[in-house]
């Protein structure tokens, strides 16, 4: 289990990226400028278990106009898809950020799709050091799982758009295991399957991850805040177990 004060570190150093490289567009979808991800990623990752990665597309999010998801997959990974976001407008902006498992690099995809234009994509290209993907399973790990966390900022006003920062002390395995060169299956899967986020009763996102995600996931999403409520974060993991954390939303006046 994290402190606080090591939850808001780790947070922090997350969010940064060495070097941010633009998105482009590889002639699929739509190439104007609302509908082309920008990737940010390094050009060569130092722990190819903890990848960072955020990708943002500048667009509307007006309820007959918004993104509805970004899809993030390495397809010469041994576990290629990495997840799926889902954003409605209550998101404020369509944006996300993680860290990956990678097993050898590539090119990383994001596929979105937008609520009145469909499909559009965008990709950019990542070097990592081999065995990103394979894992050791540790056997305490079932006691040491939990503790959700969720970080606002201290201040904000109604109709702001903020950053939410979330956290689970969860393992991630994707039960492979590096031999001879190639990924080979040993055991189960054992990871975070989904992140679902709500205010008050409403949803307003959902993430679908894979064991291609980091070990204790620390995700950054946005989120525009009304006039206050409860946000409430719920994890689920692929034995169906479930973790919830709230925050009183308390915007200030002007």
């Amino acid at each position: 289990m994290i402190s606080r004060r090591r939850f808001l570190v780790g947070s922090l150093a997350a969010g940064l990226t060495p070097l941010v490289l633009p998105g482009r567009s590889p002639g699929q979808g739509r190439p104007d400028a609302a509908h082309s991800p920008r990737i940010e990623l390094p050009v060569l990752a130092d722990d190819p278990a903890a990848v960072p990665f955020q990708v943002s597309v500048d667009h509307p999010m007006d309820p007959d106009h918004f993104i509805r998801s970004l899809e993030v997959t390495l397809d010469t990974d041994p576990v290629p898809r990495k997840g799926k976001f889902r954003f409605t407008p209550a998101n404020g902006r369509a944006w996300v950020a993680f860290q990956f498992r990678s097993g050898i690099g590539g090119v990383v995809t994001v596929a979105g799709e937008c609520s009145r234009h469909g499909r559009f994509v965008g990709t950019r290209e990542v070097r990592v050091t081999e065995g990103g993907c394979a894992t050791t399973p540790d056997r305490t790990v079932r006691e040491r799982i939990g503790n959700p966390q969720i970080r606002l900022p201290r201040s904000f006003r109604p109709g702001e758009v903020v950053e939410v920062r979330t956290r689970l002390d969860h393992a991630s395995y994707t039960g492979l295991a590096l031999k001879g060169g190639k990924f080979v299956r040993e055991l189960p899967e054992f990871y975070v399957t989904q992140m679902l986020v709500y205010v008050d009763d409403q949803q307003v996102s959902e993430f679908e991850m894979t064991s291609g995600v980091s070990a204790n996931p620390l995700i950054r999403f946005p989120l525009k805040v009304g006039g206050g409520g409860t946000l409430r974060v719920v994890f689920v993991n692929s034995e169906g177990r479930r973790w919830e954390a709230t925050q009183p939303l308390r915007p200030r006046g002007d």
